[in-house]
């Protein structure tokens, strides 16, 4: 019995064997058509699992169509892309400069960046002509990509526009990024621009949404002119030093608004740090549930209009500055809370701090400046050229007046930072003193 059975599987296989060795010759010949294939249309199959890899280089001339999987620039030079992709990106793989331009681009990355350089030690540009779409899913729960990554300094030109999502960062140099023109509209989960240098904004339009910061570079954030729309943010605008020279701005956050951090990345407590905010043009508005602006180190304002819709919690203020807030020109109209109430430290116009002893809303008329809240407030810090030292004018808010203030220097007040009144303080008018910073949130 057991030779039988033996001789009976010994027989079996053999056959089974003639058939897999049949299946596996049409494998190969299938497989060597497909691969023929691939080479024929310019791409290269590793395995069946692996992407399409297209080289482009020097050489490669005229409008380049999208493929899906890595279309891979490496050599300097300027390369125009079209068409689509639904999973693929541009990967700069050089260490000269590159130029991209977008002509109606769209680029799905599944996996990480829509565009990423590496190694790349020169400049990217990219310029967007027409409408272009760069998205990043990437799934990773530790560290996703950006949308458009690259360690070298980027810089966009260009007169079109790009929608950008991803569930990272929406754009993140590693060196610097600036934005010359365009229209930029992003969505992202962190940062939506970051660079781990500079950010330099000179034109453009900027729609920000994100659950973390809508700008942050850890060197200097510059906006020379341009439209910034930050519509959602945790903070609004976050660098070591923020200079705002040009443009009109508009902040909602949950948190800071504009936030001028130490050098170091920290908010040292009760330590005076080497952060700086400089308003020096363009137009401001801050809508923020924790502090409106707030630095480190010092703030100045020297031209352009500021506003400050801060907090209604008394743990923040419209205004919160560890060193020296200085005020030589522009308009400055702050509210918020009254517990951490702060005003200028030096001023070569009249800045008055007015604490009321409820909470308010509407609309601000106080010597010739008209504001309109957005919500309540206990507190209204205005700074303008158009006040004047040794006049007497009355707060009128909703129609009503609720204060009269004499301003008797450059510098009044009546808040101490506590909620409570300065020394002398009468309740109807200033007493010429600036609050000191008692009771601060460092």
């Amino acid at each position: 019995m057991e030779n039988t059975d033996r001789n009976s599987i010994v027989d079996n296989s053999n056959k089974d064997s003639k058939k897999n060795n049949m299946g596996r010759n049409i494998a190969i010949i299938v497989g060597a058509v497909v691969l023929v294939g691939g080479l024929a249309a310019g791409g290269i199959y590793l395995a069946t699992h692996q992407k399409q890899s297209t080289v482009i280089d020097s050489g490669t001339s005229g409008s380049i169509a999208l493929k899906d999987g890595e279309n891979k620039i490496k050599a300097g030079g300027t390369y125009t892309f079209t068409g689509s992709t639904a999973n693929g990106k541009i990967e700069i793989d050089t260490t000269e400069d590159v130029k991209i331009i977008l002509n109606n681009v769209s680029i799905t990355n599944k996996t990480g960046a829509a565009i990423k350089s590496k190694g790349t030690s020169g400049k990217v540009v990219i310029e967007l002509v027409g409408s272009n779409t760069l998205i990043s899913t990437d799934t990773d729960t530790q560290d996703p990509a950006a949308a458009v990554s690259g360690d070298a300094t980027i810089e966009f030109t260009g007169s079109g526009s790009v929608k950008i999502e991803s569930n990272g960062k929406g754009i993140k140099a590693d060196s610097g990024l600036a934005l010359n023109s365009g229209s930029y509209n992003i969505t992202a989960k962190d940062d939506s621009l970051h660079s781990n240098g500079n950010i330099t904004i000179i034109d453009g339009t900027y729609i920000l949404n994100t659950e973390d910061d809508a700008i942050h570079a850890d060197g200097t954030f510059k906006t020379i002119g341009g439209k910034i729309v930050i519509e959602k943010s945790h903070e609004g605008i976050e660098a070591n030093i923020v200079e705002i020279a040009g443009g009109d701005i508009s902040v909602t956050a949950s948190d800071d608004g504009i936030n001028a951090q130490n050098s170091d990345g920290t908010n040292r407590v009760g330590v005076t740090g080497d952060g700086k905010l400089a308003i020096s043009g363009g137009k401001v508005y801050v809508n923020s549930g924790g502090d409106g602006l707030d630095s480190n180190g010092a703030i100045t304002i020297s031209g352009g209009e500021v506003y400050v819709d801060g907090p209604v919690n008394d743990g923040n203020g419209a205004i919160d500055c560890d060193g020296e807030i200085s005020i030589t020109g522009g308009t400055l109209v702050a509210v918020g809370s009254v517990g951490m109430a702060q005003n200028a430290t030096s001023a070569t116009q009249p800045s008055v701090l007015i604490t009321l002893s409820q909470s308010y809303s509407g609309n601000i008329i106080f010597g010739g400046v008209a504001y309109e809240p957005a919500k309540k407030f206990q507190s209204v810090l205005i700074s303008s050229d158009k006040l004047k030292v040794g006049d007497t004018y009355q707060l009128t808010i909703a129609g009503n007046q609720v204060q009269s203030v004499t301003i008797s220097e450059n510098i009044t007040g009546q808040g101490n930072g506590m909620g409570g009144m300065m020394p002398g303080g009468t309740g109807t008018g200033a007493n010429g003193m600036a609050p000191s910073n008692a009771g601060r949130r460092f």
